[in-house]
């Protein structure tokens, strides 16, 4: 097979690359999953590596198994063993193997956001303070800086601050009673575990003899010393990044990593891939002239390979306020169909989420079919965290799940019962779940009891009856449904929504999960093993829905725009106090960075608007076009200040023609 074929001289010397380390620039729509596959491929079809001594670390599970799916195409049963995944599924599974190192159980569990909040807010109320109420988001940044031994920021209260440093030691110790760990953890734990146990590391480093990062310049400090760490012992690293695209500073993204990375490697070859094959030229020169007045890049220019349409420029419209700016994107998407683009084919991309709420009702109004993207999955929502927390607890019990499922539905089981449950476990050096086993000797009541042992019985059997019991439905779908109803969760959410279509909404979610569960298991073997690895890939956020493609109109913010691509694209609202944003964008350079990238989401139309007044805290303000439009030629763009494009003669004369020929027709 040649590697090679189809590849522009670049590509091919990244595909080339066998020893040693290597950076490979990615610029926007450049091929870089191309690369990253032939590369992977070659290695293991010439016998540089065979496919179980590769390691390809991604920040999606999707990307992973796009991946593995490529590679396994072109080699076949020679790709088995390869290990392709997110850092955070590298972290689950290393834990897994090692769990009596790290001091967890067999079955721990990882805690979203909201558990790791609903701990931090119970730690608080033991601590004396003199405020009132704490952001516990905000503290969970603080503690998880802590923990990773880094400097706290000074943007923070000093109160915030001091509650941090006492609440760091009493949040993890509280992980290791609970037999859990978070996401943050899972970076943490295993950087822990290679001190502790350098015997482990030394098994990796010999396991795996060519480590590969996707979408490098997202990594954080824990990221790095983690692929340091496993890396060391031959350096055959692979990197691939855009720093041009390092839009994650808030979350604690270094775009150094990416910067430092050919001075920290000795003998570190560096390939540019600067061939466009996404966008029309026009598009590309409005972004390279933006993205050049950032002074920390490597520095490359993105020169497209397309050439139809390459003259097209791209479109900057001024309209008055956000509603007629909402009335524009109906328009312009009605302008767009009239050039054979189908909704799908169009994005309408935003800074701030509150931007996408006018556009969301113009839409509507217009009957135009959109989804917006990045927004929140459906296992964010809290009928779908109380069943995966039923399915984990039925499977592998953990005081999180037992406690989030313990009274809902009711029953019974108030706050008086699990202060009783709980002193009773601490007292006798027994977990939580013990405890509601041994509920007579913490002296329950009896009814109370009773409800316990039934959900514990339930719980029991549980996993084989979604799996296998026919007699209560024909597929796996049908009988969670019949499962949540039996448990009293359906007349629950009756009896607590308010109004008829709130209460279908929520079923519906249920019925969604139910979906999910049996498209998973039909894809593997029907067993527990299963659901544990459907646990495993819902604890680490890796949402089954996210291949769906429906032609839909897709609303997003430009973070979330990341690695997709559109033929036509709306950029609104590109002007001062949003792009940069005011409250939101200290980092300049990072939101130029952010403007890029929604630009070069775009493979052949590019629409920008900005408003000359806008509301903000309910008064109406005059507003400004982004510096980093302003910034720029003229020439690289078609400029419309009165909003609308000028109307050519043919257009006129047969729009007057129509109208007078409409005109002359006789009523039926």
């Amino acid at each position: 097979m040649d590697w090679y074929e189809g590849l522009n001289p670049e590509q091919c010397a990244a595909v080339a690359h066998n020893y040693g380390p290597l950076l490979i620039l990615a610029g926007a729509g450049s091929g870089k999953t191309t690369v990253l596959v032939s590369r992977t491929g070659r290695l293991i079809a010439e016998g540089i590596a065979p496919a179980s001594k590769i390691c390809v670390l991604t920040f999606t599970n999707k990307a992973a198994r796009e991946l593995k799916h490529r590679v396994q195409l072109k080699i076949g049963a020679k790709a088995k063993g390869l290990w392709a995944g997110t850092f955070h599924s590298f972290g689950l599974q290393l834990l897994r193997k090692n769990y009596k190192r790290v001091g967890l159980s067999a079955n721990f569990g990882v805690l979203d956001q909201s558990d790791t909040a609903a701990i931090i807010k119970e730690l608080v109320k033991d601590i004396r303070t003199t405020k009132e109420k704490f952001d516990a988001d905000k503290l969970a940044n603080l503690i998880n800086l802590i923990r990773a031994g880094k400097k706290l920021p000074p943007g923070y209260l000093e109160e915030y601050h001091e509650l941090a440093e006492v609440l760091a030691p009493k949040y993890e110790k509280r992980l290791k009673t609970l037999g859990v760990t978070d996401f943050e953890g899972l970076l943490l734990e295993p950087l822990r575990l290679f001190k502790n146990h350098p015997e482990v590391l030394d098994g990796l480093q010999n396991h795996f003899s060519q480590i590969m990062v996707d979408e490098f310049q997202d990594t954080n400090l824990e990221q790095l010393n983690l692929i340091n760490a496993i890396s060391s012992g031959h350096k055959n690293l692979t990197v691939v990044g855009d720093d041009d695209q390092s839009i994650y500073g808030w979350r604690g993204a270094e775009i150094n990593n990416i910067l430092n990375f050919p001075h920290s490697y000795e003998n570190c070859e560096v390939v540019k891939l600067e061939r466009n094959y996404r966008s029309v030229s026009g598009i590309l020169d409005l972004g390279n002239e933006v993205i050049s007045k950032n002074a920390k890049r490597h520095g490359k220019i993105l020169r497209s390979t397309k050439l139809d349409g390459s003259k097209d420029k791209p479109e900057v419209f001024v309209l008055e306020n956000e509603d007629e700016e909402s009335d524009f994107v109906v328009r312009e998407i009605t302008h767009f169909r009239g050039l054979n683009y189908q909704f799908g084919d169009i994005a309408i991309l935003y800074r701030s989420n509150t931007q996408g709420a006018f556009i969301e009702s113009a839409l509507r109004r217009a009957q135009i079919p959109y989804a917006i993207s990045g927004g929140t999955s459906i296992f964010d929502r809290k009928e779908a965290k109380d069943w995966l927390a039923y399915l984990k607890q039925s499977i592998w019990p953990d005081e999180v799940s037992l406690r989030r499922i313990i009274n809902t539905p009711p029953r019974g089981i108030g706050e008086t019962t699990l202060d009783k449950l709980t002193e009773f476990a601490d007292k006798n050096n027994i977990d939580f779940q013990e405890a509601c086993k041994r509920w007579k000797e913490a002296e329950v009541p009896e009814k109370t009891g009773e409800a316990i042992d039934n959900l514990l019985k339930w719980l029991w059997t549980f996993p084989q009856r979604l799996l296998d019991d026919e007699a209560i439905g024909k597929t796996i779908s049908e009988r969670f449904q019949i499962l949540v109803r039996e448990s009293g969760y359906r007349d629950h959410l009756a009896q607590t929504s308010a109004e008829g279509h709130v209460f279908e909404k929520r079923w519906q979610v249920i019925e969604i999960v139910g979906r999910i569960i049996e498209s998973f298991v039909n894809k593997r073997e029907s067993s527990v093993g299963t659901l544990k690895d459907f646990i495993d890939a819902m604890l680490l956020r890796d949402d089954p829905n996210e291949d769906t493609e429906k032609n839909q109109v897709q609303l997003m913010t430009m973070h979330a725009s990341k690695g997709l691509e559109f033929p036509a694209v709306i950029l609104v609202g590109v002007e001062e106090d949003l792009l940069p944003h005011k409250r939101l964008g200290g980092d300049i350079d990072e939101e130029r960075r952010l403007f890029y990238v929604g630009i070069t989401r775009a493979q052949k139309k590019l629409t920008l608007t900005y408003c000359r007044q806008r509301k903000k805290m309910g008064q109406i303000k005059p507003v400004f076009a982004s510096r980093f439009l302003s910034d720029c030629s003229k020439e690289l763009y078609e400029f419309y200040e009165h909003g609308s494009r000028p109307i050519s003669g043919e257009t006129r004369e047969a729009m007057v023609s129509d109208f007078l020929k409409k005109l002359s027709e006789k009523p039926k």
